[in-house]
């Protein structure tokens, strides 16, 4: 499968993600993702899912008119930024990552952090706490004090991870 860029986004368009992604992670963070000057196309994925390209690499992807960085974005972002700092972040411990990586839910228990601000159906990201790599993202199933106190329960619904097919169409 290859990515069909549908057309370049508009600069009003670039500027309302630019502000999106300030308001999840903060403007110092946005502006590390996409640049008002930047060449920013859209490309679909499928009938649900679009993915946002900045000057030509994947970073983005948009479902349901909800709009977040990709896995691949965020990971290459890991090596200048320690993401387990971030809003929106849920870290998790060395034994959840294998499962986490063949597209399971992350489950409260193997959660040793999370942004205390996080509400149910935000969007948010996991990592793995050793050294903050991105594992996945997805929406949270409850909030984020929940998340590191509960001893069960699934706490963030999977939608994007490392590894599926977005990842191996994004990473190439």
């Amino acid at each position: 499968m290859e990515l069909k860029v549908k057309y370049p986004l508009s600069k009003k368009e670039i500027k309302e993600t630019i502000r999106e992604m300030g308001e999840i992670f903060g403007e110092e963070v946005a502006e590390k993702l996409v640049r008002k000057k930047d060449r920013v196309e859209l490309a679909e994925f499928d009938k649900t899912t679009e993915i946002i390209l900045v000057n030509g690499r994947p970073t983005f992807i948009r479902r349901k008119g909800l709009i977040f960085p990709l896995v691949i974005a965020l990971y290459e972002l890991s090596n200048e930024e320690d993401l387990r700092k971030w809003r929106r972040r849920v870290v998790v411990d060395a034994g959840a990552v294998p499962f986490i990586l063949k597209g399971a839910d992350v489950m409260a228990p193997g959660i040793t952090d999370a942004d205390e601000g996080i509400k149910e159906g935000d969007f948010v990201f996991v990592v793995e706490e050793d050294y903050g790599r991105p594992l996945a993202i997805g929406i949270a199933l409850m909030d984020g004090k929940n998340m590191k106190e509960k001893p069960k329960g699934k706490a963030v619904k999977v939608i994007h991870h490392a590894k599926d097919k977005i990842w191996e169409l994004t990473v190439g």
